[in-house]
């Protein structure tokens, strides 16, 4: 159930009656995690979280500090269905006719999820948010930055599936105006950071782990903060574990002397490890100096050079905010691209030989000063195409478009000056699948138009390729989507009218 309409004294009053529900339990420990521009304080209920963040927050944990920012409040939580009525009389049935109607139509047992929506803390993620059946209480009072976190299964196994320790709340945590949470990677030489922007799979990790063992400083090959301070773009690090793949991690094995293992991750395809043997070579409020945008190549040996920085800016903001939901907060995109939109952006083509890259780089950052440089001039619209995805962003209104692959695969036609008429005539071929096929395409590049995305003029005779795999794979149907402040819109949009197939273009 979701509640949409309640007031901010309703709101404070649910927060006001977990503190209540809390107060019958027995505090267990205090903690600090200090994240360079802020400290967060951890009020603990239950032992069984120690070992996870002891694990996991290693450097940034502290048993005492001066002053704190902000609050995270921690329990295990086994009666979930018992815990929602005593939030508000509007979550108990026996208080609230519509929702024992409700419950009635509904022929459940319970209410398993629950989300409060604060519109001003955001339009789309719940304030509450109970997940009965995961077993998961969020709490997120921003106006008080103190946040709620209730689990049911805090067994290692069980508990590393939800990836990275608090990562949810620390990314609210650091929404501030100077400061953000960022999916990237920063190690660094001689106090001169690099900001590795790309998203997953790209060899950044990889890249960024064996430079922290040959020597590099470091600051995080995943999760960390961005933190404006004058004119100097500092970085601060999170968490002292790594993920790496078994191929990775046979690679690296003579490495990692003293590394401690943690956990498989949910998808048993990556190793979680410890890296406190490393402590020494990670670094707090570490200035950035420049953005590399790595990419694994075929050539035998890597290379470096000036590149646009609109396909990195996209992949680190796109990357950041799919990780932590936020793909409608256009304000926080706003904010990340004027962090880094100053700095020089270098492409970084990576070889099959890691030591090879390493070395490379090392090389690079110690003749810094004599790097090339080069000025680019960029349109405003920011495109990346990676695993067959097309992503854009808008860097003057901080919106983000995204396509399906069939979407993706149409759009390059059009990129590479495949005229209108082609694309249409080679989309004949899906009309038994989908009738609607030629309007859907017709609303397709009008809403490319309408977003101010350009295309080329046409070449004659340039001929469509559009892969059929793709175009099953998303069951014949092209997909467009704007994420906006209010809520993602669908660009190309079925709507079941009379039970006939209509579309529509929806713009804002």
């Amino acid at each position: 159930m979701q509640f949409r309409d309640f007031t901010k004294e309703e709101i404070r009053n649910c927060f006001s009656n977990i503190d209540k529900y809390l107060k019958n339990k027995e505090q267990k420990f205090i903690k600090y995690v200090d994240l360079g521009c802020t400290v967060v304080r951890l009020i603990g209920y239950s032992e069984e979280f120690l070992p996870h963040i002891e694990k996991q927050l290693t450097f940034v944990l502290r048993d005492n500090a001066p002053k704190y920012d902000a609050t995270l409040i921690l329990w295990k939580e086994t009666d979930f269905n018992t815990l929602i009525p005593q939030l508000s009389p509007k979550f108990n049935p026996k208080t609230n006719l519509k929702l024992r109607i409700d419950w009635i139509y509904s022929k459940r047992k319970s209410f398993d999820w629950l989300h409060v929506i604060d519109k001003d803390f955001s339009k789309t993620k719940p304030a509450i948010d109970i997940q009965a059946e995961r077993g998961f209480f969020i709490g997120n009072d921003f106006e008080k930055n103190t946040y709620y976190y209730g689990v049911r299964n805090l067994e290692p196994e069980e508990f590393i599936k939800e990836g990275h320790l608090f990562v949810q709340f620390f990314n609210n945590i650091l929404k501030t105006p100077t400061s953000n949470l960022a999916h990237g990677a920063v190690i660094g030489l001689n106090g001169n950071g690099i900001l590795m922007c790309a998203r997953g799979q790209r060899g950044k990790s990889t890249l960024s782990v064996l430079s922290m063992i040959k020597g590099f400083e470091y600051v995080s090959d995943d999760y960390l903060i961005l933190h404006k301070k004058g004119n100097e773009l500092l970085s601060s690090p999170i968490y002292s574990i790594i993920t790496l793949s078994p191929k990775m991690y046979n690679e690296l094995y003579d490495y990692l002397g003293g590394s401690r293992f943690v956990s498989n991750n949910a998808r048993k395809d990556k190793y979680v490890f410890n890296i406190a043997n490393f402590h020494d070579r990670f670094r707090m409020n570490y200035p950035i100096k420049i953005c590399l945008f790595p990419e694994i190549v075929s050539d035998k040996e890597p290379s470096i050079h000036p590149c646009e920085k609109g396909r990195a800016i996209c992949q680190l903001i796109h990357s950041t905010l799919m990780q932590t939901q936020d793909l409608n907060d256009n304000k926080t995109v706003k904010k990340m691209m004027d962090m880094v939109k100053d700095f020089e952006f270098y492409k970084f083509n990576l070889c099959s030989d890691i030591e090879k890259n390493t070395e490379f780089l090392r090389d690079f950052m110690n003749n810094l000063e004599k790097r090339e440089r080069k000025t680019i001039t960029e349109d405003k619209i920011y495109l990346d195409i990676t695993f067959d995805f097309a992503n854009i962003l808008n860097s003057e209104t901080g919106i983000i478009y995204s396509m399906n692959k069939f979407a993706t695969n149409v759009f390059e036609n059009l990129k590479r000056s495949v005229s209108y008429e082609a694309v249409k005539e080679a989309l004949k071929q899906f009309e038994s699948e989908n009738e609607n096929i030629l309007r859907d395409f017709d609303l397709f590049t009008e809403a490319l138009e309408a977003k101010g995305i350009t295309l080329p003029a046409p070449v004659n005779g340039a001929r469509a390729e559009i892969n059929a795999e793709f175009a099953k794979e998303d069951n014949y149907r092209l997909s467009f989507v704007e994420h906006a402040e209010e809520e993602y819109r669908e660009l190309v949009k079925v709507k079941e009218i009379n039970k006939e197939n209509k579309n529509e273009l929806c713009v804002k």
